[in-house]
């Protein structure tokens, strides 16, 4: 398991920590808060939609990944913080700790297809000709 994943699948529980032991107006407080909810979700969930590895030296593919992650992330807080204020129940506490398992959850087992041996290369005949002798010859036109 990569340490990517690790951190990804420790950082909600990390943010948590953070808001449960820290002071309220610290600014330490805020800082991780606000980190955590832009990117770790949405990285963890992007990790699932991207078909390939993406290349550090591909821009395009980098700024997809990061446009990506933050509209997953806020999508995802979201979809967690509207039914706690329905009901009644939000805390900012309960809403991390139901992001930070969502997170967790997602990074933890390794994507679908990640690592795919390939089939061995066929190694092509040296001599083209030779594939051609076992085949008849048509026949002349005239």
């Amino acid at each position: 398991m990569t340490s990517v994943r690790w951190g990804l699948a420790l950082s909600g529980w990390v943010a948590l920590a953070v808001v449960t032991f820290l002071p309220d107006a610290l600014v330490l407080r805020a800082t991780v808060t606000t980190a955590f909810l832009l990117v770790c979700p949405g990285l963890a969930a992007s990790r699932w939609a991207r078909s390939g590895a993406v290349r550090a030296t591909d821009r395009t593919a980098l700024l997809e990944t990061g446009v990506l992650t933050v509209t997953v992330s806020v999508s995802m807080a979201a979809l967690v913080v509207e039914p706690l204020f329905l009901t009644g129940t939000f805390t900012v506490t309960r809403a991390l700790l139901a992001l930070a398992a969502a997170t967790s959850v997602l990074a933890l087992p390794p994507r679908p297809g990640g690592r795919r041996r390939r089939a061995p290369r066929a190694v092509p005949d040296e001599d083209p000709r030779a594939a051609d002798a076992s085949r008849p010859e048509p026949p002349a036109s005239e």
